[in-house]
This record gives C-alpha cells, sequence and structure tokens, in this order.
C-alpha cells in the first residue's frame, strides 16, 4: 500500500484501487489532496500491472468537492485550481484503462464531476449527485458543464446545472449516467466485482473500445473546458459568490462549533 495523507493507491492483481481518504471531511479537496490525487492517478496510469482502476471514497460521502476553508486568494489562482481539477478529470477520461467509480453519500460540485468522469458509474440506491454551482454564485467546474451534456443531454445539464440541482441514485439511472444502482451495503462488494469482471476480458478490447468510445464524445472537450475555467475564474470576482461564499463560511462554522 502507498499512501499520500489523505489519498490511497492499492494494487490487488491486476485492479488498481484509489482511495480518497478524508472521510472526516467527507473527502472534501483541499490543495494538498488535490496534488495527491493527481500522482495517484498517475501511479494508477502508469503501472503495466493495473488492468481496471476502482475509485473510491472513505466513510459517509464520495467527496463533497471543494474544500471551502482552502480557496485561492484571487480570479487567476482560482483558475489555476480549476484547470487542475480539470486536468485530473480528464486524465480518467484519457487513461487507456477502465475507471469505475463507487460513489456513496454525496458527490458535491467537483466530486460530482469526478464521478461523471469515470467510464461506468456505480451508485449507492441513496447516493446523490449534487450540483450546487450557481447557488454559489459560481459556474460548473471540473468538467462539469461538459460531461453532463456528453453523457445525458443538454436539458437536463440546463436544468441541473442553473437550478443548482440534485440527482438522485434513481434519476441518474432513469437519465442515462449509470445503470448500477444497489444497495448501500453491498456498493463495495458489487463494484469491485464489476472491475474485478473487466479484468477478465481481453484488454486489448477494453482499450480499444474506450478509446472508439471517447473520440466521439469528446471532440469538443479541451475547449469547453478552457471556456469553463475562464468563466468559473470571472465569477469568484462578483459580488453575489463573496456573498453565498461568506454565507456557507459562517453555515460551516456553526456546524462545527453545535
Amino acid at each position: 500500500m502507498q499512501t499520500a495523507a489523505t489519498v490511497k493507491f492499492e494494487r490487488s492483481g491486476g485492479l488498481g484501487i484509489i482511495t480518497l481518504a478524508r472521510p472526516e471531511k467527507l473527502n472534501a479537496l483541499d490543495h494538498d489532496m488535490r496534488r495527491a490525487f493527481g500522482n495517484r492517478l498517475e501511479e494508477a496510469a502508469g503501472d503495466t500491472r493495473v488492468g481496471v482502476v476502482l475509485l473510491r471514497g472513505e466513510g459517509r460521502a464520495f467527496c463533497v468537492g471543494a474544500d471551502v476553508s482552502d480557496s485561492p486568494s484571487g480570479p487567476l489562482a482560482w483558475r489555476d485550481r480549476i484547470l487542475l481539477a480539470q486536468s485530473h478529470h480528464m486524465r480518467i477520461v484519457r487513461m487507456q484503462k477502465p475507471v469505475v467509480a463507487a460513489v456513496q453519500g454525496v458527490a458535491v460540485g467537483g466530486g460530482a464531476s469526478l464521478a461523471l468522469a469515470a467510464d461506468i458509474l456505480v451508485m449507492a440506491d441513496d447516493a446523490k449527485l449534487v450540483f450546487p454551482f450557481t447557488r454559489l454564485g459560481l459556474v460548473p467546474d471540473g468538467g462539469a458543464s461538459a460531461l453532463l451534456q456528453a453523457k445525458a443531454s443538454p436539458a437536463l445539464a440546463l436544468d441541473l446545472l442553473l437550478t443548482g440541482g440534485e440527482l438522485s441514485a434513481r434519476e441518474a439511472a432513469a437519465a442515462g449516467l449509470t445503470r448500477r444502482v444497489v444497495s448501500a451495503a453491498s456498493l463495495e462488494d458489487d463494484a469491485r466485482a464489476l472491475a474485478c469482471q473487466l479484468l477478465e476480458l481481453p484488454q486489448e478490447g477494453l482499450v480499444l473500445t474506450k478509446a472508439l468510445i471517447s473520440q466521439y464524445w469528446t471532440a469538443h472537450l479541451d475547449n469547453a473546458l478552457m471556456h469553463e475555467a475562464d468563466a468559473f475564474a470571472l465569477a469568484t470576482m462578483m459580488p453575489g459568490h463573496r456573498r453565498a461564499l461568506a454565507r456557507l463560511r459562517k453555515k460551516l462554522a456553526h456546524r462545527e462549533e453545535a
């Protein structure tokens, strides 16, 4: 087992398991954790013994997105942070190996974008994908604006992203984002079993099939991501975001005091 402080990478036969391991913060991503996550992705991608990657989170939630206590100080720093998150999610999209994500609890904001980047999404029946960006005076990040449109539809993306909405596991299945909704108790076993089933298939077919499908829906992804990062940086300068962020921090402080 090789570990960073808040991210783990484990190889079990041909299965590479990347675990977000900050359960006390619901796997909220701060700067150090993002860097560690990127390193673990590169490790999994470069390990020739790994044929399939399983992405999971420890604790009650898959990932609640950015740690608001670790926010950049200006728009260009925000832009760099968004570009970093996008690069991680696109590393998953463009990795030759299939990536399975197991989502429990909530996947919020950038955490939802991370889940959507996986090739196959397995969700606990009580899990939710949450897109709160507009409620914070922001725009989608981590590629959510492109991933939702590509993997579901522009209509669903507009509804969710404009309203700051959420998708239950049942709704995610109805939207075509997953066809694998399982009990919360069996999520870990079911996701791992699926990953192991993929390992039993000829790897050449998996690699070529992922590349074939990706060529279709990722054709305009780079431009979309650059627009997303620029729009996010601009939104962080606006008074609406600053007011929303102040309210959120006050709410979180009250929770910690309770």
